[in-house]
């Protein structure tokens, strides 16, 4: 019998998993998952913020996973190191998974700036389901003051969450553009309907310190040396691939786990997908980040089955998948 582990709960190892069980019958999966709650719809987590969402909703069951008895989750287990050379993988518990096939889907998470990883008890961020539960319990008035520091989805996101609980919201970015260029949603568009619904952008700003006012609100200092007072303060940057526990393995990491279009590593046997790979075609001069619910899913399933065959499937450079979002278009979702 051989055992495959996967590192993540999202979209890319779920269809991996069950693409293993259908590929290898007689294979057992292990899926570890740092978060307690490892299965729900991550793009959803502004919906649930705003209210329109309920955590029952939000939280998916995947039958296929849990009423599998060749499949285990482990949930609540950070991975700490991953040893290729020994088929192990060590958790920050101290117990050790041992592989004969291994899956790095571990996501993508935000890339902290300098002042929010040092009062990082005093910024949220917007990334997981625990960020969004703190959120919604923390008894912020309507009408209150947030301030969201990012760019691009990530920070379209947040503001949409708050505008729609409520909030008045003053948005902090760097960026003059909101979108990625190749997308459909253009820059004006944004602009207009983010002054629409009366959000305060400040263009080429920066959160430059964070105050505590006695418990009760924050003081930003801004890079232009503005003071806004606010009730809450959220990281909304771009997310980066979450690598950290592959230090030391030898596993190739470049801006993600650097992967051929058949999603292999440079060790035998250990595969990437979803947010945490970055696919290198040597051959035809191409390279990608994965972005999107929907191309993890896909990447997981071409995982999957050459996890248990060696290859077979690809990605390509033209995936039609990628940069699908799980739901409707980025303007689409203020209208609920």
């Amino acid at each position: 019998m051989r055992q495959y582990v996967i590192l993540g709960c999202g979209p890319a190892a779920c269809a991996a998993a069950r693409e293993v069980r259908v590929q290898d019958p007689r294979g057992r999966v292990t899926l570890v998952s740092r978060e307690f709650t490892p299965f729900y719809l991550r793009p959803a987590l502004a919906d649930f913020v705003a209210g329109s969402v309920g955590r029952e909703a939000l939280v998916q069951q995947y039958p296929g996973i849990l009423e599998d008895p060749e499949i285990e989750v482990r949930a609540g287990c950070r991975v700490y190191r991953v040893f290729p050379h020994e088929s192990r993988v060590l958790l920050s518990d101290g117990t050790s998974l041992y592989f004969d096939r291994l899956l790095l889907a571990t996501g993508a998470a935000p890339r902290l700036s300098d002042y929010a990883a040092r009062l990082r008890n005093k910024v949220t961020t917007l990334s997981c389901l625990a960020d969004a539960v703190r959120i919604a319990r923390a008894g912020l008035e309507r009408d209150a003051w947030v301030l969201v520091s990012g760019e691009g989805h990530a920070g379209l996101e947040s503001v949409r969450a708050f505008v729609q609980r409520g909030h008045r919201v003053i948005y902090l970015t760097t960026h003059t553009r909101f979108w990625s260029p190749h997308s459909s949603v253009a820059r004006s568009e944004v602009l207009q309907k983010l002054l629409k619904e009366k959000v305060e952008v400040l263009f080429d700003e920066a959160v430059l310190d964070l105050l505590d006012l006695n418990g009760e609100r924050y003081r930003v200092v801004s890079s232009s040396r503005r003071t806004i007072d606010v009730s809450l303060v959220c990281e909304a940057r771009e997310l980066v691939p979450v690598t950290d526990y592959l230090e030391g393995s030898g596993l190739l990491v470049d801006h993600g786990v650097v992967v051929d279009p058949d999603l292999r590593t440079n060790f035998d046997g250990v595969f990437a997908a979803g947010d945490v790979a970055r696919v290198v075609d040597a051959e035809g001069n191409w390279q990608r980040t994965n972005f999107g619910w929907e191309s993890a899913a896909q990447q997981g399933r071409v995982a999957g089955h050459n996890l248990v065959h060696g290859n077979g499937l690809a990605v390509t450079e033209g995936d039609t998948h990628f940069a699908q979002l799980h739901g409707s278009r980025l303007l689409e979702r203020w209208q609920r």
